[in-house]
């Protein structure tokens, strides 16, 4: 049986090294000539793209983590030869983050650069929704027993921040502030506790 330990270990360090590396583009600003508050100043406010590509992409990898960390400590009690491919496949699209990420803060504001941004997002969320789905229908994969909530629960998010990637994409070419709201959504449902609970209340169904 494989160590699934060691498949743990080596995805938090990747998810480490990957957050690490994404706040080496905020570098301390070059005044030439004489320092003085304006010239800083507006030396700071050129990092604004690169400050909220940091923010994003901080909290885009956060979501996943908090996915892959949930999914391997109390749903996958094992892994067979199959999921440990997946998830090298999901680990090496996380470490393009630093890369998408680097071409959206510096073309901040280009369609293309919001799309090469999303399809990163997509490619990782679409490989984290097969996971799961894998896994649900693997014979060699041993999983505990989810209530089933906590599952369907999994699922929307892993749907939904797939999803909303795509439509992100498709919108940067229109406004792509509203595609960086797309990639944006997923993350209170996926990080902000009882958010899905309130949508329930709200809307007045139940996922029982």
């Amino acid at each position: 049986m494989l160590n699934k330990s060691r498949l743990e270990n080596l995805s938090d360090g990747l998810f480490a090294i990957v957050l690490t590396l994404i706040v080496f583009d905020i570098t301390i600003p070059a005044v030439s000539g004489m320092p003085s508050n304006q010239l800083l100043w507006a030396e700071l406010v050129q990092l604004v793209p690169l400050l909220v590509e940091f923010l994003l992409s901080f909290l885009v990898l956060a979501m996943f983590w908090i996915s892959h960390n949930f999914f391997y400590s109390y749903f996958a009690k094992t892994i067979n030869r199959e999921l440990m491919l997946l998830n090298l496949l999901y680990l090496a699209l996380i470490s393009l983050i630093p890369f998408s990420a680097r071409v959206l803060g510096t073309y901040f504001g280009t369609p293309l650069a919001a799309d090469v941004y999303g399809f990163n997002v997509f490619l990782i969320s679409a490989t984290n929704l097969f996971i799961l789905i894998y896994a649900l229908r693997s014979h060699e994969i041993e999983t505990a027993q989810v209530p089933s909530r906590l599952l369907k629960q999994a699922k929307i998010r892993s749907y939904l921040t797939t999803v909303s990637a795509l439509l992100g994409i498709i919108v940067a070419w229109v406004w792509v502030p509203l595609a960086l709201a797309f990639y944006v959504l997923p993350l209170v449902f996926n990080i902000v506790p009882g958010s899905l609970n309130a949508l329930e209340h709200l809307f007045g169904f139940q996922l029982d």
